[in-house]
Protein backbone atom coordinates (compact mmCIF):
# COMPACT_ATOMS: atom_id res chain seq x y z
CA UNK A 1 0.00 0.00 0.00
CA UNK A 2 1.53 3.11 -1.04
CA UNK A 3 2.49 5.61 1.76
CA UNK A 4 0.67 9.33 1.74
CA UNK A 5 3.42 11.19 3.36
CA UNK A 6 5.74 13.29 0.94
CA UNK A 7 8.77 12.72 0.06
CA UNK A 8 11.78 15.53 -0.14
CA UNK A 9 13.62 16.48 -2.61
CA UNK A 10 17.03 17.85 -3.63
CA UNK A 11 18.35 18.63 -7.19
CA UNK A 12 22.02 18.54 -7.67
CA UNK A 13 23.19 20.77 -10.68
CA UNK A 14 21.40 23.90 -11.63
CA UNK A 15 21.72 23.28 -15.10
CA UNK A 16 18.62 24.67 -17.53
CA UNK A 17 16.86 21.11 -17.68
CA UNK A 18 16.52 21.07 -13.57
CA UNK A 19 14.09 24.53 -14.23
CA UNK A 20 12.91 23.21 -17.44
CA UNK A 21 12.03 19.42 -16.60
CA UNK A 22 13.20 18.09 -12.87
CA UNK A 23 12.15 20.70 -10.30
CA UNK A 24 8.12 21.21 -12.04
CA UNK A 25 8.55 17.47 -12.84
CA UNK A 26 9.29 16.28 -8.80
CA UNK A 27 6.99 19.12 -7.63
CA UNK A 28 3.96 18.47 -9.80
CA UNK A 29 3.77 15.14 -8.01
CA UNK A 30 1.56 15.27 -4.81
CA UNK A 31 3.64 13.28 -2.84
CA UNK A 32 6.75 14.87 -3.20
CA UNK A 33 7.92 18.60 -2.52
CA UNK A 34 11.91 19.81 -4.02
CA UNK A 35 13.52 21.80 -0.58
CA UNK A 36 16.82 22.11 -2.00
CA UNK A 37 18.81 22.97 -5.04
CA UNK A 38 22.73 22.19 -5.13
CA UNK A 39 25.37 23.99 -7.30
CA UNK A 40 28.74 24.70 -7.15
CA UNK A 41 27.88 28.36 -7.75
CA UNK A 42 25.55 29.33 -5.50
CA UNK A 43 24.78 32.51 -7.43
CA UNK A 44 23.70 30.79 -9.84
CA UNK A 45 21.35 28.45 -7.58
CA UNK A 46 19.88 30.96 -5.55
CA UNK A 47 18.61 32.70 -8.97
CA UNK A 48 16.92 29.19 -10.13
CA UNK A 49 15.51 28.28 -6.75
CA UNK A 50 13.94 32.24 -6.34
CA UNK A 51 12.74 31.38 -10.22
CA UNK A 52 11.16 28.09 -9.39
CA UNK A 53 9.99 28.86 -5.59
CA UNK A 54 12.32 25.88 -4.37
CA UNK A 55 12.67 27.41 -0.59
CA UNK A 56 17.03 26.70 -0.04
CA UNK A 57 19.57 26.73 -2.67
CA UNK A 58 23.39 25.55 -1.30
CA UNK A 59 26.84 25.09 -2.63
CA UNK A 60 27.24 22.66 0.61
CA UNK A 61 26.95 19.46 -0.90
CA UNK A 62 28.38 17.21 1.98
CA UNK A 63 26.08 19.15 4.92
CA UNK A 64 23.07 18.45 2.27
CA UNK A 65 23.02 14.68 1.87
CA UNK A 66 23.74 14.53 5.18
CA UNK A 67 20.20 15.81 6.31
CA UNK A 68 17.85 13.10 7.42
CA UNK A 69 15.17 15.02 5.80
CA UNK A 70 16.65 14.79 2.37
CA UNK A 71 14.91 11.28 1.00
CA UNK A 72 16.30 11.16 -2.52
CA UNK A 73 18.00 13.34 -5.29
CA UNK A 74 18.29 13.70 -8.96
CA UNK A 75 21.86 14.89 -10.57
CA UNK A 76 21.31 17.04 -13.62
CA UNK A 77 24.40 18.64 -14.15
CA UNK A 78 27.78 18.47 -16.39
CA UNK A 79 28.37 15.21 -16.62
CA UNK A 80 31.64 15.25 -14.90
CA UNK A 81 29.87 15.60 -11.80
CA UNK A 82 27.42 12.90 -12.16
CA UNK A 83 29.67 10.46 -10.29
CA UNK A 84 30.93 12.41 -7.11
CA UNK A 85 27.16 13.92 -6.86
CA UNK A 86 25.18 10.26 -7.30
CA UNK A 87 28.42 8.97 -4.78
CA UNK A 88 27.79 11.60 -2.23
CA UNK A 89 23.96 10.51 -2.26
CA UNK A 90 24.48 6.55 -2.23
CA UNK A 91 27.17 7.02 0.86
CA UNK A 92 23.86 9.02 2.43
CA UNK A 93 21.73 6.39 1.70
CA UNK A 94 19.54 8.56 -0.47
CA UNK A 95 17.42 7.51 -3.60
CA UNK A 96 19.01 8.33 -6.59
CA UNK A 97 17.51 9.82 -10.48
CA UNK A 98 21.03 10.44 -12.41
CA UNK A 99 20.98 11.94 -15.87
CA UNK A 100 22.75 10.32 -18.80
CA UNK A 101 25.47 10.05 -19.56
CA UNK A 102 25.48 7.89 -16.50
CA UNK A 103 29.28 8.43 -15.86
CA UNK A 104 32.69 9.53 -17.86
CA UNK A 105 33.21 5.59 -18.76
CA UNK A 106 32.48 2.13 -17.53
CA UNK A 107 34.34 1.98 -14.93
CA UNK A 108 33.04 5.05 -13.14
CA UNK A 109 29.34 3.49 -14.21
CA UNK A 110 30.04 -0.07 -12.53
CA UNK A 111 31.56 2.10 -9.22
CA UNK A 112 27.94 3.88 -9.34
CA UNK A 113 26.12 0.54 -9.64
CA UNK A 114 27.51 -0.95 -7.29
CA UNK A 115 27.40 1.57 -4.57
CA UNK A 116 23.62 1.99 -5.24
CA UNK A 117 23.04 -2.07 -4.77
CA UNK A 118 24.65 -1.85 -1.94
CA UNK A 119 23.02 1.16 -0.61
CA UNK A 120 19.62 -1.06 -1.09
CA UNK A 121 18.24 1.96 -2.56
CA UNK A 122 16.29 3.08 -5.44
CA UNK A 123 18.71 3.85 -8.93
CA UNK A 124 17.36 5.26 -12.03
CA UNK A 125 18.99 6.76 -15.22
CA UNK A 126 17.25 8.99 -17.03
CA UNK A 127 16.46 7.49 -20.25
CA UNK A 128 13.58 9.56 -21.42
CA UNK A 129 12.42 7.80 -24.73
CA UNK A 130 11.19 4.93 -22.54
CA UNK A 131 8.66 6.62 -20.93
CA UNK A 132 6.85 7.98 -24.73
CA UNK A 133 4.14 5.81 -25.68
CA UNK A 134 5.46 4.95 -28.90
CA UNK A 135 8.23 3.24 -27.60
CA UNK A 136 5.99 1.51 -25.13
CA UNK A 137 4.05 0.24 -27.73
CA UNK A 138 6.65 -0.79 -29.76
CA UNK A 139 8.65 -2.41 -27.44
CA UNK A 140 5.01 -4.02 -26.24
CA UNK A 141 4.67 -5.58 -30.04
CA UNK A 142 7.79 -6.74 -30.70
CA UNK A 143 7.70 -8.72 -27.52
CA UNK A 144 4.31 -9.93 -28.53
CA UNK A 145 5.43 -11.23 -31.49
CA UNK A 146 3.77 -9.01 -33.96
CA UNK A 147 6.27 -8.63 -36.19
CA UNK A 148 7.70 -12.32 -36.03
CA UNK A 149 11.47 -12.82 -35.40
CA UNK A 150 13.27 -9.45 -35.17
CA UNK A 151 16.26 -9.45 -37.36
CA UNK A 152 16.92 -5.80 -37.71
CA UNK A 153 17.06 -2.21 -36.21
CA UNK A 154 18.51 0.36 -37.42
CA UNK A 155 18.26 3.86 -35.21
CA UNK A 156 18.78 7.24 -37.44
CA UNK A 157 19.76 10.29 -35.66
CA UNK A 158 20.76 13.41 -37.66
CA UNK A 159 21.23 17.62 -37.11
CA UNK A 160 23.86 20.00 -38.58
CA UNK A 161 23.59 22.24 -35.96
CA UNK A 162 24.66 25.92 -36.79
CA UNK A 163 26.34 25.41 -32.80
CA UNK A 164 28.61 22.71 -33.78
CA UNK A 165 29.77 24.35 -37.10
CA UNK A 166 29.83 28.26 -36.80
CA UNK A 167 32.15 30.74 -34.55
CA UNK A 168 31.14 30.80 -31.32
CA UNK A 169 31.99 30.90 -27.11
CA UNK A 170 33.39 27.61 -25.53
CA UNK A 171 30.92 25.92 -22.96
CA UNK A 172 31.85 22.71 -21.12
CA UNK A 173 30.27 20.40 -23.86
CA UNK A 174 33.31 21.16 -25.95
CA UNK A 175 35.58 19.40 -23.00
CA UNK A 176 36.03 16.32 -23.09
CA UNK A 177 37.15 16.09 -19.54
CA UNK A 178 33.68 17.64 -18.62
CA UNK A 179 31.31 16.36 -21.29
CA UNK A 180 32.58 12.75 -21.88
CA UNK A 181 32.53 11.68 -25.64
CA UNK A 182 30.30 14.55 -27.00
CA UNK A 183 27.46 13.53 -29.08
CA UNK A 184 27.65 9.87 -28.46
CA UNK A 185 26.78 10.58 -24.76
CA UNK A 186 24.41 13.18 -25.12
CA UNK A 187 22.04 11.49 -28.02
CA UNK A 188 23.76 7.98 -28.88
CA UNK A 189 23.76 6.43 -25.15
CA UNK A 190 19.64 7.56 -25.37
CA UNK A 191 19.82 5.21 -28.57
CA UNK A 192 22.05 2.55 -26.87
CA UNK A 193 19.54 1.88 -24.27
CA UNK A 194 16.39 2.18 -26.49
CA UNK A 195 17.99 -0.98 -28.38
CA UNK A 196 18.61 -2.66 -25.17
CA UNK A 197 14.96 -1.75 -24.01
CA UNK A 198 13.06 -2.53 -27.19
CA UNK A 199 14.80 -5.74 -28.37
CA UNK A 200 16.46 -6.99 -25.02
CA UNK A 201 13.59 -9.17 -23.93
CA UNK A 202 13.61 -10.90 -27.48
CA UNK A 203 16.96 -10.96 -28.47
CA UNK A 204 19.20 -10.05 -25.75
CA UNK A 205 21.31 -6.96 -25.23
CA UNK A 206 24.26 -5.31 -27.85
CA UNK A 207 27.08 -7.65 -26.65
CA UNK A 208 29.48 -6.27 -29.66
CA UNK A 209 29.93 -2.93 -31.61
CA UNK A 210 31.85 -1.84 -35.01
CA UNK A 211 32.16 2.09 -35.69
CA UNK A 212 33.37 5.10 -37.30
CA UNK A 213 33.63 8.14 -34.99
CA UNK A 214 34.17 11.67 -36.22
CA UNK A 215 35.82 14.82 -34.16
CA UNK A 216 35.64 18.23 -36.16
CA UNK A 217 38.61 19.42 -34.32
CA UNK A 218 36.85 22.93 -34.75
CA UNK A 219 37.80 26.13 -32.92
CA UNK A 220 35.65 27.47 -30.27
CA UNK A 221 36.37 31.13 -28.42
CA UNK A 222 37.70 31.32 -24.83
CA UNK A 223 39.07 33.38 -22.23
CA UNK A 224 42.54 32.76 -23.75
CA UNK A 225 41.55 33.49 -27.49
CA UNK A 226 40.37 30.04 -28.90
CA UNK A 227 40.74 26.03 -28.11
CA UNK A 228 40.28 22.56 -30.17
CA UNK A 229 36.87 21.31 -29.42
CA UNK A 230 37.43 17.78 -28.48
CA UNK A 231 34.05 15.95 -28.40
CA UNK A 232 32.85 13.36 -30.77
CA UNK A 233 30.79 14.68 -33.66
CA UNK A 234 29.86 11.86 -35.10
CA UNK A 235 29.37 8.25 -34.72
CA UNK A 236 28.36 5.35 -36.83
CA UNK A 237 28.07 1.83 -35.43
CA UNK A 238 26.80 -1.39 -36.08
CA UNK A 239 25.50 -3.88 -33.46
CA UNK A 240 25.19 -7.54 -32.73
CA UNK A 241 23.25 -8.59 -29.70
CA UNK A 242 23.64 -11.36 -27.32
CA UNK A 243 20.71 -12.91 -29.58
CA UNK A 244 22.20 -12.46 -32.69
CA UNK A 245 19.88 -9.06 -33.87
CA UNK A 246 22.00 -6.70 -35.70
CA UNK A 247 21.56 -3.12 -36.34
CA UNK A 248 23.34 -0.07 -37.17
CA UNK A 249 23.05 3.51 -35.60
CA UNK A 250 23.83 6.75 -36.77
CA UNK A 251 24.37 9.75 -34.67
CA UNK A 252 25.08 13.10 -35.55
CA UNK A 253 25.24 17.04 -34.79
CA UNK A 254 27.23 18.01 -38.15
CA UNK A 255 25.62 16.48 -40.95
CA UNK A 256 21.75 17.69 -42.20
CA UNK A 257 18.93 14.77 -41.59
CA UNK A 258 16.54 13.99 -44.67
CA UNK A 259 14.00 16.26 -45.89
CA UNK A 260 11.73 13.25 -44.53
CA UNK A 261 12.19 10.80 -41.92
CA UNK A 262 8.88 8.98 -43.40
CA UNK A 263 6.89 9.81 -40.37
CA UNK A 264 6.98 13.85 -40.89
CA UNK A 265 6.37 15.23 -43.92
CA UNK A 266 8.41 17.96 -45.56
CA UNK A 267 7.12 21.25 -44.62
CA UNK A 268 5.48 20.16 -41.62
CA UNK A 269 6.94 21.74 -38.50
CA UNK A 270 9.32 19.24 -36.56
CA UNK A 271 9.74 20.44 -33.12
CA UNK A 272 10.97 17.43 -30.48
CA UNK A 273 11.57 15.44 -33.51
CA UNK A 274 14.99 13.65 -33.24
CA UNK A 275 14.67 10.82 -35.22
CA UNK A 276 13.52 7.29 -35.20
CA UNK A 277 14.17 3.79 -34.91
CA UNK A 278 12.68 0.84 -36.98
CA UNK A 279 12.44 -2.70 -35.67
CA UNK A 280 12.83 -5.14 -38.68
CA UNK A 281 11.04 -8.92 -38.47
CA UNK A 282 10.14 -11.61 -40.32
CA UNK A 283 6.32 -10.26 -40.59
CA UNK A 284 6.82 -6.56 -41.09
CA UNK A 285 8.58 -3.77 -39.25
CA UNK A 286 7.62 -1.02 -36.48
CA UNK A 287 9.30 3.00 -36.60
CA UNK A 288 8.49 5.13 -33.82
CA UNK A 289 9.79 8.64 -33.12
CA UNK A 290 12.98 9.82 -30.70
CA UNK A 291 11.01 12.53 -29.17
CA UNK A 292 10.28 13.53 -25.31
CA UNK A 293 6.10 13.10 -26.10
CA UNK A 294 5.81 16.32 -28.08
CA UNK A 295 5.74 14.92 -31.60
CA UNK A 296 5.00 11.09 -31.09
CA UNK A 297 4.10 8.80 -33.80
CA UNK A 298 4.50 5.20 -34.45
CA UNK A 299 3.90 3.47 -37.83
CA UNK A 300 4.01 -0.15 -38.99
CA UNK A 301 4.00 -2.32 -42.62
CA UNK A 302 3.69 -5.49 -43.38
CA UNK A 303 6.06 -7.17 -46.30
CA UNK A 304 5.14 -5.17 -49.76
CA UNK A 305 2.94 -2.51 -48.22
CA UNK A 306 3.20 0.70 -46.85
CA UNK A 307 3.47 2.82 -43.58
CA UNK A 308 0.20 3.09 -41.55
CA UNK A 309 0.03 5.00 -38.37
CA UNK A 310 -0.65 2.76 -35.31
CA UNK A 311 -2.96 4.39 -32.80
CA UNK A 312 -1.71 5.79 -29.23
CA UNK A 313 -3.29 7.22 -26.19
CA UNK A 314 -4.20 11.21 -27.31
CA UNK A 315 -1.89 12.12 -25.13
CA UNK A 316 0.69 10.95 -27.35
CA UNK A 317 -0.25 14.33 -29.73
CA UNK A 318 -0.85 17.03 -27.04
CA UNK A 319 2.18 18.94 -27.93
CA UNK A 320 4.09 18.60 -24.73
CA UNK A 321 6.90 16.64 -23.37
CA UNK A 322 5.25 14.19 -21.34
CA UNK A 323 7.62 11.62 -21.63
CA UNK A 324 9.96 13.67 -19.15
CA UNK A 325 6.63 14.22 -16.84
CA UNK A 326 5.84 10.82 -16.69
CA UNK A 327 9.69 9.76 -16.10
CA UNK A 328 9.97 12.36 -12.98
CA UNK A 329 6.44 11.04 -11.82
CA UNK A 330 7.71 6.95 -11.81
CA UNK A 331 10.97 7.87 -9.98
CA UNK A 332 8.57 9.41 -7.21
CA UNK A 333 6.61 6.38 -7.49
CA UNK A 334 9.49 3.99 -7.38
CA UNK A 335 10.74 5.74 -4.45
CA UNK A 336 7.61 5.82 -2.42
CA UNK A 337 7.39 1.58 -3.51
CA UNK A 338 10.50 1.08 -2.90
CA UNK A 339 11.71 -0.18 -6.31
CA UNK A 340 11.63 0.24 -9.64
CA UNK A 341 9.61 -0.90 -12.82
CA UNK A 342 11.50 -3.42 -13.83
CA UNK A 343 9.54 -3.33 -17.32
CA UNK A 344 10.03 0.38 -17.77
CA UNK A 345 12.70 1.54 -15.64
CA UNK A 346 16.40 2.48 -16.68
CA UNK A 347 18.05 1.24 -13.76
CA UNK A 348 21.85 1.57 -13.19
CA UNK A 349 23.10 -1.54 -14.42
CA UNK A 350 21.45 -0.16 -17.65
CA UNK A 351 23.30 2.85 -17.38
CA UNK A 352 26.31 0.70 -16.89
CA UNK A 353 25.59 -1.42 -19.79
CA UNK A 354 24.89 1.32 -22.36
CA UNK A 355 28.41 3.45 -20.66
CA UNK A 356 29.92 -0.03 -21.80
CA UNK A 357 28.45 0.23 -25.24
CA UNK A 358 29.26 3.76 -25.83
CA UNK A 359 33.12 2.87 -24.47
CA UNK A 360 33.23 0.01 -26.85
CA UNK A 361 32.50 2.04 -29.71
CA UNK A 362 35.12 4.85 -28.79
CA UNK A 363 37.27 2.05 -28.71
CA UNK A 364 36.28 0.15 -32.36
CA UNK A 365 36.78 3.70 -33.81
CA UNK A 366 40.12 3.74 -33.42
CA UNK A 367 40.97 -0.25 -33.58
CA UNK A 368 38.44 -0.61 -37.08
CA UNK A 369 37.44 -3.97 -35.26
CA UNK A 370 34.53 -4.98 -33.30
CA UNK A 371 34.66 -4.56 -30.08
CA UNK A 372 32.97 -6.20 -26.96
CA UNK A 373 30.50 -4.62 -24.80
CA UNK A 374 29.77 -5.90 -21.18
CA UNK A 375 25.88 -6.79 -20.59
CA UNK A 376 26.24 -7.01 -17.10
CA UNK A 377 27.82 -6.22 -14.12
CA UNK A 378 31.08 -7.95 -13.07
Amino acid sequence: MRSERTLRFAVLGAAGFAEEAHIPGLNAHPQAEVVALYSGDLERARAMAARTSVPEATDDLDALMRRPDIDAVTVVSANDRHRPYTMAALANGKHVLCDKPMALDANEAGEMTRAAESAGVVHQIAFTFRYTYCMEELRRRVASGAIGEPHYVEVHNEVLSRGALEPRDATWRDDASRHGVGHLGEMGVHFIDTINYLCGPAKGFIAEVAAVTVALGRQVRDAGGSRAVDTLDLSSFLVRTEGGLQGQVLASRVTPPPVSYGIIHAGERQRGHMGYVIVTGDRGALMATFTRGEVEALQETAPGGHWEPVALPPEAADGTPHGVARMMRQFVDNVLAGKSDGDRDATFVDGYRSQSAVDAVMRAGQSRRWEPVATALD
